[in-house]
């Protein structure tokens, strides 16, 4: 029997039961954890906008008991799933365990890291490596971390429903059983905050040339940056492109009409994640 339950405790509960948007979000993120999982087992990876078919959503669908009394308890049970609660229990353990440590590590802002790939395209220019070679030799580190920041990212925003203000003093402590119960995870706010920082940390793999076509451009305005929509003529798959300010958009608005346009590029790494055909890119420069 595969089993997953989730206790909140503090003032999240009032009077041993939760906010409707709390219990609602609990359980449509444990789902959603669930199904990213399925697919991972099922087909060795998952990629952006994943969806389940219509019949993998009968493997896949927990049944909810009633809640418990204890602070509240919220608990789901399946038959023959074991494995999937086993690979959810997999992708989150190592972030918890990160989240344990008083300071996560920084690999530098993503404006240091810029600069830097940047002034690399400036001394390599067209001997910078292809998008191409990353389709041709895919780094397997990445497809790895990807799948497995597509299920922490739905337990990242279970648990960071502990951290408002008004909640101050709430935990939530999750157990999976799979193959065997798995070690409890248990999260005050302080720990949520820093799961959450490790499980949406973001950084720039080395840069790469892209043949592309752009499909649309946004100016961006006070809070947000330019960025736009392009076809990666490698992959023949839309991708948002991230561009850093007016400069960006300034240097790429002469070819949006155009059939075709060499870039520098970046992979946006997510969590140490890529998806090669659906992951963002960070624009660097007009080859």
């Amino acid at each position: 029997m595969a089993t997953f339950s989730v206790h909140f405790d503090g003032p999240i509960t009032v009077e041993h039961r939760l906010p409707l948007r709390v219990m609602a979000k609990t359980y449509e993120h444990m789902q959603r954890a669930i199904d990213r999982a399925y697919l991972v087992q099922e087909y060795g990876e998952v990629w952006k906008h994943a969806r389940l078919t219509a019949e993998q959503y009968a493997e896949t669908e927990f049944i909810a008991d009633w809640p418990r009394e204890g602070g509240i308890i919220l608990d789901a049970v399946r038959e023959g799933a074991g494995r999937i609660m086993d690979r959810v229990n997999a992708a989150v353990r190592p972030i918890f365990d990160r989240s344990a440590q008083g300071g996560l590590d920084q690999v530098g802002t993503l404006g240091q890291q810029l600069l830097q790939r940047r002034n690399y395209v400036a001394g390599m220019r067209g001997r910078t490596a292809t998008f191409q070679s990353l389709i041709d030799a895919p780094p397997q580190a990445w497809s790895d971390a990807y799948s497995d920041r597509s299920i922490v990212k739905e337990i990242d925003q279970l648990v960071i429903q502990i951290t408002p203000d008004r909640h101050e003093g709430s935990t939530v402590v999750i157990e999976l059983q799979g193959s065997r119960w798995h070690p409890r995870l248990e999260f005050d706010a302080a720990r949520a905050q820093r799961f959450h920082q490790a499980a949406s940390s973001r950084e720039l793999a080395a840069p790469v040339r892209v043949d592309a076509r752009i499909r649309s451009l946004d100016s961006g305005n006070r809070f947000a940056k330019p960025k736009a929509k392009i076809l990666n003529l490698a992959t023949n798959r839309e991708v948002t492109l991230h561009m850093s300010g007016e400069a960006d958009f300034l240097a790429l608005h002469p070819y949006h009409t155009a059939e075709s346009v060499t870039l520098y590029v970046c992979p946006v790494l997510e969590a140490g994640g890529f998806d090669l055909n659906g992951g963002d890119l960070q624009f660097l420069a007009v080859a």
